[in-house]
């Protein structure tokens, strides 16, 4: 057994590439060495801008032997009529290395055929790893790669010669030894690299110890795990915030920072107070998004006139650190100063005639189109989604105002502040607050799991303009299709599917879907209407389907939940969530069968036949029939009440037994069609009775969920 270190020394690597890469790089060398058949401990991985690496513990020494069976010709072509071999099977034997006496026969579907047995030595881990770790470092994928376009090597094998950075090392040992190979005209060797600027110079390895090789990296001023990276920044910044009573919330560039240093310092920077007068949201823009600082803030949240800079040159550098950045920030400040000085000019409400000259979506016309088809799909929304008159108000002179501030000089310098840059503009100007909120909150959520519009104002526009995002590009043929989504339509749909959700209101998304549709294209026909709302309808399906996937439901019951109808978005999760329930549940495997029985033997049947009690004959027949006309009214009327669990318990308990006895001693399919129809149909009737309103079970994989 002996340890495996690996590591690709670069250039500075994005910072955003580093942990995608080592997850795929630690995930590749599992699957080569489990198909090298070589067993392995634990594998590990660690990073910094300038080296990804992969470490694996007790990998085999070498791979078992093995036994390997090669078929060859035909027996028949393999021996003549006395049994003597022909040159087939001379040369099969020639081919395995193997006597003629020692090929045997084999049965095969085809007939009997030659086949050799040999025993194959097992490769030593060292030479599959010479091949493995070039090819798990090709496979390695990017946002974005460079690419070589001279050279030999990978190109000369007809591989494009790419990675993030040019790669300038490679240290790859298996215990003691240097794994050789060399990749990108890079050799393969035991050395790596300290810190470029604190402590240059290459560091022999003497062996794939993990632990030793951290401690040598440390020693040159190198913290290669990123987790004690993470937790060395994340107490230089408490303790630095400790100074001012402030609490530390960003986590997000926190993990992102952690990745552009080798060895972390922070500095507690200074700006001047006076720019603590531009709009909060700008100043943090300007430090986060801009310079990757950390804005410090008091106990209750306000900004103070001081920032955190994490560096890669230690403290003893602190003070030139600081005036650098210091210099750096006042000059970002000193530009949002401006814009917002500028914005003041012009009231946000002045600015929506403007909204013309700002094109939407090709063929989709211009922000002020958006903007009269927000009032108007605004007002829909609210009435679906039970919004009171104030709110209601609230809402649509939100949608009138919310996409002005694309024309403020605050949101061109900083594009991830509209909304917010218009809710500050709207207080300012003195709207209500509720109007404010609302034109924040309209863009949210923002991510797939992100935080929902906290006001009912917020909640209605949201779901406006996302819906008419998504109806825009439908009908401008703007569709995802695979990974692409330029418009990101399914975060989008998600964001609707969401809102509604949290709003617990029931009524058909399609209504809201056919009002976006009419607003946009009002001169389509009607074959064309009913095409792009039914796209659109299809696609909102999708992204509740995989809703329910990621958080955990089997894909049949979501099929069967999704079967009678999806467009109720809140009944639609009442549903699933009774499958669920009843899965767990004694009779689920009987309510199963009846509804998939009835269901699979009377589905060709045409709906408008009618049920005749006078042809019925047989005793259980006539008991099926009176159970469903006493009981119908009662599963129905769970059913509307949304009882779903209830409804389901009780079908199961008046029909599950009887139709078993029925499908066991009554044949259906007799002679007479009108009889057979008749029986047929009941069976229907009594399948829809649950199918129809519920979910279809015949979607149902297995009787029993687990």
């Amino acid at each position: 057994m002996a340890d495996l270190l690996y590591e690709i020394g670069a250039e500075e690597i994005p910072a955003g590439y580093i942990e995608p890469a080592l997850e795929q790089l630690a995930q590749a060398l599992a699957r080569e060495l489990d198909a090298a058949r070589l067993s392995h401990g634990a594998i590990t991985v660690a990073g910094t801008p300038r080296r990804l690496v992969v470490a694996a513990s007790n990998i085999a020494e070498r791979q078992a032997d093995s036994e390997e069976e090669a078929i060859g010709p035909s027996v028949k072509a393999a021996f003549d009529a006395q049994g003597k071999p022909t040159r087939a099977a001379e040369g099969f034997a020639r081919s395995q290395g193997i006597a003629v006496s020692e090929i045997i026969r084999k049965e095969t579907p085809r007939g009997p055929y030659c086949a050799a047995r040999k025993r194959v030595k097992g490769r030593g881990a060292a030479e599959i790893l010479s091949e493995a770790l070039p090819k798990i470092t090709l496979e390695i994928s990017f946002p974005k790669s460079m690419v070589w376009l001279s050279g030999t090597g990978d190109q000369a094998q007809g591989r494009p010669r790419s990675f993030a950075r040019p790669i300038r090392s490679l240290l790859a040992l298996l215990g003691t030894e240097v794994v050789p190979f060399t990749l990108f005209e890079v050799a393969s060797g035991r050395t790596t690299e300290g810190h470029p600027i604190l402590r240059p110079g290459r560091i022999e390895v003497p062996d794939a110890d993990f632990v030793g090789y951290k401690r040598l990296l440390r020693d040159r001023l190198v913290i290669v795990d990123i987790a004690e990276r993470t937790d060395a920044i994340f107490k230089g910044i408490q303790t630095a915030l400790r100074r001012f009573g402030g609490v530390f919330r960003e986590k997000a560039l926190l993990n992102e920072v952690t990745n552009l240093v080798q060895w972390p310092s922070v500095a507690v920077c200074d700006f001047d107070p006076a720019f603590l007068k531009v709009p909060a949201p700008a100043v943090e823009a300007a430090m986060m998004e801009h310079q990757r600082y950390f804005p410090v803030r008091d106990a209750a949240g306000a900004l103070l006139p001081h920032f955190l800079v994490v560096s890669d040159r230690g403290p003893e550098h602190e003070a030139l650190i600081r005036a650098g950045n210091e210099r750096v920030l006042r000059a970002r400040l000193a530009d949002a100063q401006f814009f917002d000085q500028q914005d003041r000019k012009v009231r946000l409400a002045d600015r929506v005639e403007a909204l013309r000259g700002v094109a939407f979506l090709k063929g989709m016309g211009n922000y002020l189109d958006k903007t009269v088809r927000l009032d108007r799909l605004t007002k829909s929304a609210a009435e679906h989604l039970g919004l009171d008159d104030r709110a209601t108000a609230a809402a649509v002179r939100a949608a009138r105002l919310c996409k002005a501030d694309l024309l403020t000089e605050m949101v061109g310098e900083f594009p991830a502040l509209q909304g917010e840059v218009g809710r500050i503009y709207a207080l300012r100007d003195g709207e209500p607050p509720e109007v404010a909120d609302a034109i924040a909150e309209h863009y949210m959520p923002r991510s797939a799991d992100g935080e929902l519009p906290a006001s009912m104002a917020g909640r209605a526009l949201s779901v406006a303009e996302k819906l008419d995002n998504l109806v825009s590009c439908f009908q401008a043929e703007l569709i995802p299709s695979g990974s692409a989504d330029p418009y990101a339509l399914r975060r989008q749909s998600q964001g609707i599917l969401r809102i509604i959700e949290a709003s617990g209101r029931y009524f058909a998304i399609s209504s809201l879907v056919r009002d976006a549709l009419r607003a946009i294209a009002p001169s389509l026909s009607k074959s064309d209407f009913e095409s792009v709302a039914r796209q659109v309808t299809d696609f909102l399906k999708d992204r509740l389907f995989q809703m329910a996937l990621d958080r955990g439901a089997p894909h049949d019951l979501i099929r069967a939940a999704l079967a009678p109808g999806f467009e109720d978005i809140c009944d639609f999760w009442l549903r699933l969530q009774a499958l669920q329930s009843l899965a767990q549940e004694a009779c689920w495997p009987g309510l199963v069968t009846a509804v998939e029985r009835t269901y699979n033997i009377s589905k060709a049947l045409p709906e408008d036949v009618e049920v005749v009690p006078a042809l019925f004959s047989e005793p259980l027949e006539k008991d099926l029939w009176s159970r469903f006309e006493t009981h119908r009214a009662e599963i129905e009327r769970l059913q509307a009440e949304r009882d779903y669990a209830r409804a389901g318990r009780r079908y199961a308990e008046v029909f599950a037994g009887p139709l078993h006895e029925f499908f066991e001693k009554v044949f259906v399919n007799v002679k007479e069609a009108d009889v057979r129809a008749n029986r047929l149909m009941l069976l229907r009737r009594i399948n829809r009775l649950f199918s129809a309103r519920f979910a279809d079970l015949s979607q149902i994989v297995t009787g029993v969920q687990k």
